[in-house]
């Protein structure tokens, strides 16, 4: 989507993508992420995590507890304020180049939240992240930009890095997106030259629809992914 449509609705507190809980796929998979973990990756003390298109998720709370350093990617400040303010966390502000800088402190030291483009990072950035998280980043992506935005990861990413993804599928002349309809199929032709993708779990059913049976979904998939990051 273009950008003014994310920044209006952060603007507008027109979001139901935001969700007030931990994701529980993150809580159950998680660990099959840390267990594929490889050198020097899998010794690191205190490694850190890349959560694109971040949001104010609470699933950074949840990474940070798991002695994870989280590195987190959001247009809007006015999201990035939202998590520290809504979570009575503490931060230090800075200009990064292109990103205004969020940065933890007291018992979030750790937190890292960048305000800006996520085709402004560079691998830089994400040099220390051994691992991703991808809840409602792919698929937030309009077709027209999803090619861009999976590249660009795989770009971001180093060798023998790990990612979760979660992604969701369903017929999209019964609703169009955001949430956008992202197949099995696409994901391993977006993907699949960056990243050795094993799909953890598959789930369907009406019960999935969760909010978005008001925009008329009668059912979708969702599928779990464990992402391996090519040499």
């Amino acid at each position: 989507m273009e950008a003014q449509y994310w920044l209006d609705k952060w603007a507008e507190e027109k979001i139901g993508f935001h969700q007030a809980v931990v994701n529980k796929r993150l809580e159950r998979y998680w660990p099959k992420v840390l267990s594929a973990l490889q050198p020097p990756h899998a010794s690191s003390e205190r490694p850190c995590v890349f959560v694109p298109l971040c949001g104010k998720s609470l699933d950074m709370l949840w990474l940070h507890a798991q002695g994870f350093e989280v590195l987190g990617i959001e247009l809007s400040v006015d999201a990035v304020k939202a998590f520290f303010s809504d979570n009575a966390l503490t931060f230090e502000q800075t200009r990064e180049g292109e990103f205004e800088c969020f940065s933890g402190t007291g018992a979030a030291n750790g937190l890292t939240l960048l305000a800006g483009d996520f085709f402004a990072l560079t691998p830089e950035h994400t040099a220390k992240c051994c691992t991703f998280y991808d809840r409602a980043s792919l698929i937030a992506m309009n077709p027209a930009m999803r090619a861009d935005y999976a590249q660009h990861l795989v770009t971001l990413m180093p060798e023998a890095s790990q990612g979760l993804l979660i992604a969701i599928s369903y017929d999209q002349s019964a609703m169009q997106g955001p949430p956008f309809s992202v197949s099995d199929e696409n994901v391993r032709h977006l993907l699949g030259d960056g990243f050795e993708i094993t799909e953890l779990a598959h789930y369907g059913g009406p019960e999935r629809v969760g909010n978005l049976r008001d925009r008329g979904l009668e059912t979708l998939d969702e599928r779990v992914y464990l992402l391996m990051r090519k040499s």
